[in-house]
Parts: C-alpha cells; sequence; structure tokens
C-alpha cells in the first residue's frame, strides 16, 4: 500500500472522511496529506565537523517552511548511538527517516526497523552500505570532488602548462568507514596518476601512490591528519627536502596539515594543499594563502533536494533522480549536485555573496 494511502487511512479512523490538505505550500502540487502530520527525523553523525551541524539546521529551516515537523539527532561520532538513535526514530513512527551515516556498513538493522514501521529512508550525503532499505540517496558527485581537487594541484603546479617537476607530494584519505572517502580518492587520483607515471609527481612515502585508499585512510579529524604529516615531515622530509603539495581530502585534515607544516617551520603558504566544506576556520585560510582551496558542498541545495524528495513522496510522485548508487544490496536512487573548486579568487563571489559567510569572518575585511 502506497504511504499517502496508508497515512489516509490512519487520519480516517480518528477524524472520520475528511479530505486531508497540506498545511505549507510544497513545491510538489497535488499533495494529499497534512505535513503538520509528519514528523522528519534527522540523523546527523557529530557535531565536531562544523558542517553536520550546519546542515541539519538548513534541513530544519527548509522542511519547518513546509509545514513538516523535524526530529534532529546527533550521534557523537558512535556508530551504535546512531543505530540506536534510527532504532528509536523508527520506534516513534517517524515517516522519513534522513541519515547522514557514521559509518554507512553498520545501519542496516536500524534502516530495517523503519522500514516495517513504514518510513521512507534517504541517505543524505554518505551512502548506507549493504541493505535493499535504503529508498533514496541525496549527495554531490563524489570522485566529481576529488577531480577537483586534484585539478586544483595540477594548475597550481603548472603540470597542466608542462611543467616537469619533479614535484614532492603527500596524499591523505578520509575515513575507511565513510563510503564516500575512496571515491574523493579515486577521483583526485585519476588526475594525478598521469603525472606521477611521468615522474612529475613523486611522494617520498609512497602512500597511497598506486591508487591505494588504504594506505592514506585516516579519520577525518584535524589531530589525526596533524599526527599523520608530523610523522611524514619527520621521516621522509629531512635535509631541506621540500614537499610542495599535500592532497587534504577535508578542511578538518587540511587545518591539521597546516599545524604540523607551522610546527616544523614550513610556511604552508608554500605548499599546496587542498580541502573539503569551507569550514569557517579554513575558508580566512584560503584568504591568507595558507590554504590553496577547498571544495564547496552547498548544504543549502543538498537540504532543498531532500525536502523535494519529501514532498514527492508524501504527494504519491516519484522524486526526481538522475542515476542510482550500487550499495552492495540495491541500487539506491540517487541524485547527485555538482561541486565546486574555492580559491582565494572566489571566496567572496562565491561564499561571502550568496550568504555563506560573511566578509570579515571569511578575513576580507
Amino acid at each position: 500500500m502506497k504511504l499517502w494511502k496508508k497515512i489516509g487511512l490512519a487520519s480516517s479512523v480518528i477524524v472520520g472522511a475528511m479530505t486531508l490538505v497540506a498545511c505549507s505550500s510544497n513545491r510538489s502540487s497535488g499533495t494529499t496529506t497534512s505535513a503538520k502530520d509528519i514528523t522528519i527525523g534527522i540523523s546527523m553523525p557529530d557535531k565536531a565537523l562544523q558542517r553536520w551541524p550546519a546542515a541539519a539546521d538548513d534541513l530544519v529551516k527548509d522542511l519547518s517552511a513546509k509545514g513538516y515537523k523535524t526530529d534532529v539527532q546527533y550521534a557523537n561520532s558512535s556508530t551504535s548511538t546512531q543505530s540506536q538513535q534510527v532504532q528509536n526514530m523508527a520506534n516513534k513512527g517517524d515517516k522519513y527517516i534522513v541519515i547522514a551515516s557514521q559509518d554507512g556498513t553498520t545501519l542496516g538493522p536500524a534502516v530495517a526497523a523503519a522500514k516495517k514501521n513504514g518510513a521512507t529512508v534517504i541517505a543524505y550525503d554518505r551512502l548506507i552500505m549493504n541493505t535493499p532499505d535504503v529508498d533514496y540517496y541525496a549527495t554531490y558527485n563524489l570522485q566529481g570532488v576529488g577531480k577537483l581537487q586534484g585539478e586544483s594541484i595540477v594548475q597550481k603546479l603548472g603540470l597542466d602548462k608542462g611543467a616537469k617537476g619533479p614535484f614532492n607530494i603527500e596524499l591523505l584519505g578520509g575515513s575507511a568507514t565513510d563510503n564516500n572517502a575512496p571515491q574523493f580518492f579515486k577521483g583526485a587520483m585519476s588526475v594525478l596518476d598521469p603525472y606521477f607515471k611521468s615522474g612529475a609527481l613523486v611522494s617520498p612515502s609512497k602512500k597511497g601512490v598506486v591508487d591505494n585508499f588504504q594506505q592514506v585512510a585516516i579519520e577525518w579529524t584535524q589531530q589525526a591528519a596533524q599526527t599523520e604529516m608530523q610523522t611524514r615531515l619527520n621521516s621522509f622530509y629531512t635535509g631541506g627536502k621540500k614537499l610542495d603539495a599535500v592532497l587534504a581530502p577535508n578542511d578538518a585534515q587540511a587545518f591539521g596539515t597546516i599545524s604540523a607544516l607551522k610546527a616544523a617551520g614550513i610556511d604552508p603558504s608554500k605548499v599546496v594543499i587542498t580541502g573539503q566544506d569551507c569550514e569557517s576556520q579554513n575558508v580566512p585560510l584560503i584568504v591568507k594563502g595558507a590554504q590553496y582551496m577547498s571544495v564547496y558542498k552547498s548544504d543549502v541545495r543538498l537540504a532543498d533536494t531532500v525536502t523535494s524528495m519529501i514532498s514527492d513522496v508524501t504527494a504519491g510522485k516519484t522524486p526526481k533522480t538522475d542515476s542510482t548508487s550500487a550499495n552492495g544490496k540495491k541500487e539506491v536512487p540517487t541524485l547527485q549536485l555538482t561541486p565546486k573548486a574555492i580559491t582565494k579568487d572566489n571566496v567572496k563571489s562565491e561564499l561571502v555573496d550568496t550568504g555563506y559567510i560573511t566578509a570579515k569572518a571569511a578575513g576580507l575585511n
């Protein structure tokens, strides 16, 4: 039985044969279920990274504007906590559950419970793996993120203009439990690998050079990156050997890399350092030149995408998708948004002028 029929049946038992109408102006016309009667569960991995509370705020704002109630929970970086929170949302009868997973491989039983209770499950940014109980996936082009990082390194070093190097580069990866992380790395290596093969790029540590993500997988934290980079600097960059670039897959790792470089007496502005998420503490570093670039994935756009999916399902329509993502058990209908590379040249136009960050916070004043 379709969701709107279930909701309509339950409502008829309570209030009789009433015509249900949406209490907010939905993107999808023809909505026949009252949004005010629907609670959306939102499960985020933690508050440690700025993007997750910001993403939750954007979702709540967008969904509330449509009349939905929301239930936001943070897992404090614990897979067991997130599983329990999703189970609780299912038990409470949340009709939609939006999940940015801490570990996408552990949530199978929790999302199975959600589906059993009639919920629609939407994976937010990170795919939930090895379960048939994920309905939709909203994300950004993951390999596209890595490609932007790789292209930025290539362009800044002048490799695309024929520079021969060799340039010394170190590669970092994201968390081994995050399905997105190897995709970021694969995208970056698709750009960088030809320059490794030609000898224009070399990695003294040799970590990850043969597209080996597991060799470079570390947690998405400043401390993990700082510790790893300090070890590599002490082991492979003695005697004045120069480091030219670091592939840091997110801004927390970029910040940790910068801290390690400073501790070693290296000017980070002389090293091409990538990042992702345009964290508020990193944007001024980009403006100052300590970090070369970051990849911007607007959570406002992602929240809008998820809200549209929910509005469509509520209206009995099939949400717009543009691809599918294999999670080991299912080809999950997916909508991929396009990320954007941010350098100091477009911080104002892409981040300040759009209201993402103030000029003062960005370090432009």
